[in-house]
């Protein structure tokens, strides 16, 4: 027996020491958000070459070494959470990070908005994302990731430019019956302004009766710039003149069956023109200026629902509004944030408003357990794990993002216990060995005496 014998138990106990010290820190991160646990592995360390009496070459091995230490990217389980910004990707992909120009990546979902509202990791560094095209309004991937910034200021008021109106006119109401009402509309300012939609029962027509309701829309004369406070009176959104005692700026016309199937604007037309949404005012006509400096948007009154059919009916049934939306709001103060599967950060304000801001981006790698560990849950790539390649959650090949939620440790406590027994009794073995190799050593040295 050689020294060698001494060196190669030397390696046996280096060995199950590092291993012993990689299941300690799997497990003193049993509870890391985001952390996953690393897995040793062990090569043979080449030794002397012989030859035996027959002529074949053999070899004996002089111990173990370390060949890796590699994060295993499994799945770690998903845990509710109470801040809206935290996320948990359950499929592929890692959050993208920036470090003062540095990219870093990490599974740990723990976000939040720093002082100048940037969208930063628990540790304080900025998330990435695609930034929000203003002039489209739509995400803008083209143009790479970058910081992600939440605005803390007010969002403008939006003035209307469309209004619906679920409504039916009583088909029981005699000619001449009236029914009138409030359609609320802001200007440019976000000031609301109560139009009024007037609307009078025509029937014209002799054998094949043609059944009319001709309608004005309205606001307040002292409303527009000029006027004075006391003026009386309504002012026609559609004619741009005072309007008059009996609607006639336009008519919805229906069929015998109470279905709308006409809608039109100034004098009847020789054929009825087939149902379409109408423009308020009609190109012909501006809008005139308002007393509060605001301006009010040419408008879409969308007679065309959703489902294709139309919302105005003309039954026999009393005369009323059902249902009423616009799209036009007051400025309004961020009142929170939410973050869709697909990464989609939005903010929502106290007018209602809800405002796409940017999408949080994931990185795919050729071989996720070839990323160099940085040290608090980050990683950075590496030749084994090839290229970062960048895309939002739920593309092709993408996971996708739970909001609310932290992804835990994916270390198992039984498998990492079963492992401190095996690198214990390795441990033990090799220890063994140099005690016996030191026995035998000093019985060679008493063979002299």
């Amino acid at each position: 027996m050689g020294m060698n014998t001494f060196s190669t138990a030397l390696s046996g106990l280096n060995s199950s020491t590092m291993g012993l010290n990689v299941v300690g820190n799997n497990l003193a991160n049993l509870n890391t958000v985001g952390f996953k646990e690393s897995d040793i592995s062990f090569s043979e360390v080449l030794g002397q070459q012989f030859s035996t009496p027959g002529g074949n070459m053999n070899h004996i091995g002089l111990g173990s070494q370390v060949q890796s230490v590699r994060a295993q990217f499994s799945q770690g389980g998903v845990q509710a959470s109470n801040n809206p910004l935290d996320v948990a990707i359950q499929g592929s992909g890692m959050l993208v990070l920036d470090d003062n120009g540095t990219r870093l990546y990490t599974r740990a979902g723990t976000m939040h908005l720093d002082a100048d509202g940037n969208l930063v990791s628990g540790g304080g560094l900025n998330v990435q994302g695609y930034q929000l095209d203003p002039t489209t309004g739509l995400i803008n991937k083209s143009g790479g990731v970058s910081d992600i910034i939440v605005p803390n200021n007010l969002v403008s008021p939006t003035a209307t430019t469309q209004f619906e109106l679920g409504m039916n006119l009583d088909a029981s109401a005699p000619t001449g019956s009236t029914f009138s009402t409030a359609v609320q509309v802001f200007d440019s300012n976000g000031t609301a302004h109560n139009a009024t939609l007037s609307m009078v029962k025509d029937i014209t027509g002799g054998a094949t009766p043609v059944t009319r309701w001709r309608f004005d829309l309205t606001i307040p004369a002292n409303e527009v710039a000029g006027a004075l406070p006391t003026a009386t009176g309504q002012l026609s959104l559609l004619t741009g003149a005072t309007a008059t005692a009996t609607p006639a700026a336009g008519a919805l016309v229906f069929d015998g069956s109470g279905v709308l199937t006409s809608a039109y604007l100034g004098a009847d037309p020789a054929t009825n023109p087939p149902l379409a949404d109408l423009t308020v005012p009609p190109g012909t006509v501006t809008l005139p200026a308002l007393g509060n400096g605001g301006t009010l948007s040419p408008m879409t009154w969308n007679l065309i629902s959703a489902a294709g059919t139309p919302s105005v009916s003309g039954f026999a049934s009393t005369s009323e509004v059902t249902a009423s939306n616009q799209n036009g709001s007051v400025a309004g103060t961020l009142s929170s944030l939410a973050i869709q599967s697909n990464g989609i950060l939005s903010a929502v304000f106290n007018n209602g408003r809800t405002v796409n801001l940017a999408q949080i981006a994931l990185a795919q790698f050729s071989d996720f357990n070839g990323l160099t560990p940085a040290g608090s849950g980050l990683f950075t790539e590496s030749a084994t794990s090839g290229t970062a390649r960048v895309g939002a959650p739920e593309d092709s090949g993408q996971g996708k993002l739970m909001s609310g939620s932290l992804e835990l440790s994916n270390v198992d406590l039984a498998t990492e216990l079963t492992k401190i027994i095996t690198f214990q009794r390795g441990y033990q073995a090799n220890a063994k060995m140099i005690t016996t190799a030191d026995q035998i050593m000093q019985e060679t040295l008493n063979i002299k005496q």
